[in-house]
């Protein structure tokens, strides 16, 4: 028997969103990023947020046990790895700090070292099976694409272990400002309605 996923339509193979959402703002503008988004995933998706801010995440502290045998040996990750290994689409929300990701989710990022050692330490290839296509919506306070831009940079190469291909980016910024985040939206929802469709 199907059951009946987050998104409301029945199916018996529901495809896996995992939505990482970076900001400590619940209703912030990475917040209306994510929400546009979510709201234009494909028919049937089951949707699943982690938020960073929620819980306080170790760091990686390069024990490089995940070099020897699979897995991290920090417990606090577990059910995220879990999603994240099944999830077909991962989107990514964050606003820019310093040019940076905020530092829950830059020990997200930093915790899939796991998988960068399956691969290029022990030869799993690929360390995670599951394709997936990605997603990032980032927002700035500051004017400029600058910070939106240094993030997909930075994301790129950690998506080649997670076998992730990046099919959308939408940086919002002027936020401190009070910038019309409309268009940004309407690029997001655009995002969410990409995803899931042939290449």
């Amino acid at each position: 028997m199907c059951a009946t996923t987050a998104t409301n339509a029945p199916s018996c193979e529901p495809r896996r969103a995992l939505l990482i959402f970076g900001s400590p703002h619940a209703q912030g503008p990475t917040a209306r990023l994510l929400a546009a988004l979510e709201a234009e995933l494909p028919p049937g998706a089951a949707a699943e947020r982690f938020d960073c801010f929620a819980q306080p995440i170790l760091p990686c502290n390069d024990c490089r046990a995940c070099q020897q045998a699979d897995g991290c040996v920090l417990p606090d990750l577990k059910a995220f790895y879990a999603a994240l290994e099944q999830a077909d689409f991962l989107v990514f929300a964050t606003p820019v700090y310093n040019l940076s990701f905020p530092a829950p989710l830059k020990a997200v990022i930093d915790r899939t070292q796991r998988y960068w050692s399956a691969r290029f330490v022990r030869g799993v290839r690929p360390p995670i099976p599951r394709k997936k296509q990605v997603v990032l919506l980032t927002a700035a306070g500051a004017d400029g694409s600058e910070g939106g831009e240094l993030l997909e940079r930075q994301l790129l190469p950690v998506l080649t272990i997670l076998n992730g291909k990046l099919r959308a980016a939408v940086h919002y910024a002027g936020a401190d400002a009070g910038r019309d985040i409309s268009p940004a939206l309407e690029q997001a929802a655009e995002a969410g309605r990409l995803l899931g469709r042939a290449e």
